[in-house]
């Protein structure tokens, strides 16, 4: 995941308006700290997730009053709390590994405003897989940028009316 260090320059697709909700899903406390330093100089509310332990507790030092910290299950029914929505969803952590990424992408699609983003890396090996799957789960405007030689990231939308029922 060294490339996805360079995550910074994706930063600016978080809108820049006052009540701006982020939530980053992360498996890197490097990441995670330049994002909560992000958030802290744009005043944005950021929401980091983790699904690990380990990871959590070295997360919890970067909580404040624009940075929430959480650890969760992978398999819990909601990722959201209180029914909050997102403007932006990042996800620096190695999809990989989940379970069921299918089932991980529908949940995020149901906590994100209408027009959010998410921002996903994936390997260049499953680039089309991921993207079919985006589709399936009724992303829009999916867009992709080759990180390093074995990264893509995608970027793309919620919009409202756009789904395939």
């Amino acid at each position: 995941m060294e490339g996805i260090m360079n995550l910074k320059e994706f930063y600016e697709i978080i809108p820049k308006l006052p009540g701006v909700r982020v939530y980053q899903f992360s498996d890197n406390f490097e990441i995670s700290k330049d994002l909560a330093k992000f958030a802290k100089e744009r005043d944005f509310e950021l929401e980091i997730v983790t699904f690990e332990e380990e990871l959590f507790e070295k997360l919890i030092d970067l909580k404040d009053e624009n940075v929430k910290i959480r650890h969760i299950s992978e398999d819990k029914e909601r990722y959201n709390l209180r029914q909050a929505q997102y403007d932006t969803v990042f996800v620096t952590l190695d999809i990989k590994k989940l379970n069921n990424l299918e089932e991980f992408l529908r949940k995020i699609y149901r906590m994100m405003k209408n027009a959010a983003n998410i921002v996903l890396p994936a390997n260049l090996s499953s680039k089309e897989d991921v993207r079919d799957l985006l589709q399936e789960c009724n992303y829009v405007a999916i867009n992709d940028t080759q990180f390093d030689e074995e990264k893509t990231i995608f970027i793309a939308k919620k919009l409202h009316g756009w789904e395939k029922v």
